[in-house]
C-alpha cells in the first residue's frame, strides 16, 4: 500500500510541476496558447547539450555524409518521383467497426523555414475540410510526425494527396497502422514544433547517421540468437517514458526510469560506455529511436539497431498466424502505450502492472476526473466505480 500511494504521490507531484509551469507564463501567452496563436508554448530554457557539440565535431571531420538507406529520410531537396498509390496496401481487415483507419507516420526531409507555416495552415484545413482526418502532427524543417485517426472512406485520398503535395510527395512511407483499429483522436492538431522534443537542436545532417533497422522477423532472430549460449547478451534498452513500459515491455529490456528524451539520451549513454558494443533499442512507432540511434551514431557508438516500425510493427508481426511470423513466442509482453484517448493496445494478454489504488492485476490507464487534477494513473474497473473515475481527489 505505502508503496502504490508513493507512486501516486510522484507521478502528482509530476503533473503539478507541469501545472506550475503554465501559471508562470505571462498571461497574454495564456491567452494566445488558447486560442490557438501559438504553435507551443514558449520553450523553458535548458543548458546547451554537451554532446551536441561533440557530435558537430564529428560530422565536421567526417569526409563524407552517409547517404539515406532507408525510406524515413530524404535528404535530396530536389522533388521525388511520387510513391504508388497502392503504397499502404492491404488495409487492415476486417474493417473497423467506427469507420476509422488509425495509423502514423514519419520522414526526415528538408522543409524551408519559409515553407512550415504554410505547410501547418494546408494540412489543418484540407485534411479537416476534404478528409475530416483526426489526430496529432508535428511538422519543421526536418520533416514532419503524424499520428491520425482517417475516414476508411477517405483512406486512399489521403495517400493521393500526399503524393501530388509539393514537398510531400514521394518522402511519405508506408503507414505504420495501430494494432487496434479504431479512432483514437477528437480533433485534428498541426504544430510546428520539433518532431522529437530532444531538447536541443538536431539537423539532418545528424539524423543521416541512420540506426540499423530490423524487421520485426530480424530483430526475434538478433535477440534469441544468444539464448541459452555463453555469449553476452544483447544490450536491449527500451526508449520510452517511465509510465509507458509499466503496461508493457520485451523481455529482458532496460527501462530506465525517466521522462524526457533527454534524460533517456543520457541514461543510455551511462549504461553504454563501450561505443563498440551493439545496441538494441525501441520505442512505440519508431521515431524516438530513428532520432535516438542517429545522435548516437553520429557520436561514435559504432552499432545501433532499432526495431523498424516500433512496437506496432512488431504487434502486427506476433499477431500473425504461426506460419507466416515464424516466431515461437511474442518477446514483448503486455500493451503497447499510446498517446491518444485509447491510451494503450493489445500486443499479448499478459497483464504485467496493477491497480494503483488497490493492487489488483490491471493495465488499464485512465486520466482523473478531476480535470483540476487530470493525472494519469491505473485504474481497476472495481476502483473506477469506487472512486468515481477519480485519482481520489473530489470532483
Amino acid at each position: 500500500m505505502f508503496a502504490r500511494r508513493l507512486l501516486q504521490i510522484q507521478l502528482q507531484l509530476r503533473v503539478q510541476s507541469r501545472v506550475q509551469l503554465q501559471l508562470q507564463l505571462q498571461p497574454q501567452l495564456q491567452i494566445q496558447l488558447r486560442r490557438g496563436l501559438l504553435t507551443s508554448p514558449p520553450l523553458v530554457h535548458q543548458p546547451p547539450c554537451p554532446h551536441t557539440q561533440l557530435r558537430r565535431q564529428l560530422l565536421h571531420t567526417s569526409p563524407s555524409q552517409p547517404k539515406a538507406s532507408s525510406p524515413y529520410l530524404h535528404p535530396d531537396p530536389s522533388p521525388q518521383p511520387p510513391h504508388p498509390l497502392t503504397l499502404d496496401h492491404p488495409y487492415p481487415a476486417p474493417p473497423p467497426a467506427d469507420n476509422y483507419h488509425t495509423l502514423s507516420f514519419y520522414s526526415f526531409f528538408p522543409i524551408p523555414a519559409t515553407e512550415t507555416t504554410r505547410l501547418r495552415d494546408e494540412l489543418q484545413k484540407e485534411w479537416t475540410d476534404k478528409l475530416c482526418i483526426l489526430g496529432r502532427i508535428y511538422v519543421c524543417e526536418q520533416g514532419i510526425n503524424a499520428q491520425i485517426s482517417v475516414p476508411v472512406e477517405n483512406t486512399a485520398a489521403l495517400r493521393q494527396w500526399l503524393e501530388n503535395h509539393r514537398l510531400l510527395c514521394g518522402r511519405i512511407p508506408r503507414f505504420n497502422w495501430a494494432i487496434e483499429q479504431r479512432r483514437a483522436f477528437s480533433a485534428l492538431h498541426v504544430r510546428v514544433r520539433p518532431l522529437v522534443a530532444t531538447g536541443c537542436p538536431v539537423t539532418l545532417d545528424e539524423l543521416g547517421h541512420e540506426p540499423e533497422y530490423l524487421d520485426p522477423a530480424q530483430w526475434d532472430r538478433e535477440l534469441q540468437q544468444n539464448e541459452g549460449t555463453q555469449q553476452q547478451q544483447p544490450l536491449l534498452i527500451d526508449m520510452r517514458n517511465s509510465y509507458e513500459f509499466r503496461i508493457g515491455k520485451f523481455t529482458g529490456a532496460i527501462c530506465p526510469d525517466v521522462d524526457t528524451f533527454r534524460e533517456e539520451m543520457d541514461a543510455v549513454r551511462e549504461i553504454c560506455t563501450d561505443k563498440e558494443k551493439s545496441i538494441y533499442m525501441y520505442c512505440t512507432g519508431g521515431i524516438r529511436c530513428s532520432v535516438a540511434g542517429a545522435l548516437l551514431k553520429a557520436e561514435g557508438y559504432k552499432s545501433v539497431k532499432t526495431l523498424r516500425g516500433g512496437v506496432i510493427a512488431y504487434g502486427h508481426h506476433v499477431r500473425q498466424p504461426a506460419e507466416q511470423s515464424n516466431a515461437k513466442q511474442s518477446l514483448f509482453r503486455g500493451k503497447n502505450f499510446t498517446f491518444d484517448k485509447r491510451l494503450g493496445e493489445e500486443v499479448t494478454e499478459e497483464v504485467l502492472a496493477h491497480c494503483d489504488q488497490c493492487g489488483s492485476p490491471c493495465d488499464t490507464f485512465t486520466n482523473c476526473a478531476n480535470r483540476s487534477c487530470n493525472l494519469l494513473f491505473i485504474q481497476c474497473p472495481a476502483c473506477a466505480l469506487k472512486h468515481q473515475n477519480t485519482c481520489g481527489t473530489s470532483l
